[in-house]
């Protein structure tokens, strides 16, 4: 499966402007979700966060998914590893344990950091 962990340079940055925009629109939840966590003890915020990922935003998710493995959030969601399919949950752990990946992510972040203090 073609992923963002394993695609060519031109598409991983074509795809990262892409999940860049889907993540934009979780802006809300996510800056909620980090806010309580800044209030509350972490572990008591675990199934708020999975329930704004699994059911509020459920759709959305799909989307985001998908994106990182190269298709639509609606194919994502019908990968069926039980009938030959490649496993989408698996494929997201390689993405996120990728060096590739987090490194461009770090970097962008720790740009941003500086870029503040400019």
């Amino acid at each position: 499966m073609k992923t963002l962990a394993n695609c060519t340079p031109k598409e991983f940055a074509i795809q990262s402007l892409k999940i860049a925009e889907r993540i934009r629109n979780y802006t809300d939840g996510i800056n909620r979700i980090r806010e309580k966590c800044r209030t509350d003890n972490i572990s008591d915020n675990i199934f708020e966060i999975i329930s704004y990922i699994c059911g509020d935003n459920l759709e959305e998710t799909m989307s985001l998914c998908g994106e990182l493995c190269f298709m639509s959030g609606d194919d994502f969601s019908r990968l069926d590893a039980e009938n030959g399919d490649d496993d989408g949950i698996i494929e997201l752990v390689n993405i996120f344990n990728s060096k590739r990946v987090i490194s461009f992510f770090t970097t962008l972040l720790n740009l941003q950091k500086i870029s503040k203090m400019l």
